[in-house]
């Protein structure tokens, strides 16, 4: 079984092989992203953990793994995550529970 890592790597490699297939829309989306996650009056790193909660209530392993790789690269702790997990499970009920386990094995692997 692949760990978070070999994951991200398929989910970026993914993201790309559309970027290369349709470059003007996913350029559109990546300044959508760029924009929505910079630090403002909330950081970087509570925009991702927002994305992750969003991920797991959503059920999106692929964007699980991808925010919470985000979230780390920002300095967002495990604390903090895990926090953030229990209002998704809150918001989502028994899935959100089992997306929530896979998020925070994604955010130990992601070292």
């Amino acid at each position: 079984m692949a760990d978070a890592k070999e994951k991200l790597e398929a989910v970026n490699g993914r993201l790309m092989g559309l970027f290369k297939a349709e470059k003007q829309t996913m350029m559109a989306f990546n300044s959508l992203t760029v924009a929505a996650t910079r630090a403002g009056k909330i950081s970087a790193a509570l925009k991702e953990l927002t994305a992750v909660a969003i991920a797991v209530a959503k059920g999106c392993e692929d964007c699980i793994i991808y925010h919470a790789a985000a979230a780390k690269k920002h300095g967002a702790s495990r604390d903090e995550l895990i926090e953030m997990l229990a209002v998704s499970v809150e918001m989502s009920g028994g899935p959100g529970a089992v997306y929530a386990a896979k998020a925070l094995e994604a955010f130990d692997q992601l070292t």
